[in-house]
Parts: C-alpha cells; structure tokens; sequence
C-alpha cells in the first residue's frame, strides 16, 4: 500500500484584527471584506469563516 504525505497547507491564518475587521463590515452589511479574508486563508478558510461568524452580530439589521 503506497504512502501519502499530506501536502503543506497553502494560505495564512488572518491574525484576530484581520478577522475583526472582517465580522465588523458583516455587520454594517459588507460581504466583501470577508470573502477576501477567507480567500486570502487559503485552506484555513473554513476556520477562518468560523472565526469570523464568532464576532458577527446576529441581532444587527
């Protein structure tokens, strides 16, 4: 049976003021700012995306 490496993870985990920022704009209504947050995550972006959704105001219009 062969053996398979997991490759090294591409991307960069966002540092919290990055991933602030990012739940901020999605409360005034802005998607954009973290779509590009977790895209710049590269394969940490579904952590990323959970760690925006930890900050983002469920109670705002």
């Amino acid at each position: 049976m062969p053996f398979f490496r997991r490759s090294k993870p591409v991307g960069t985990r966002p540092t919290d003021a990055q991933v602030r920022a990012a739940a901020a704009a999605v409360n005034r209504g802005d998607i954009a700012a973290a779509n590009k947050v977790c895209e710049d995550a590269g394969d940490y972006h579904q952590e990323t995306a959970m760690r925006i959704f930890r900050y983002i105001d469920v109670e705002a219009p």
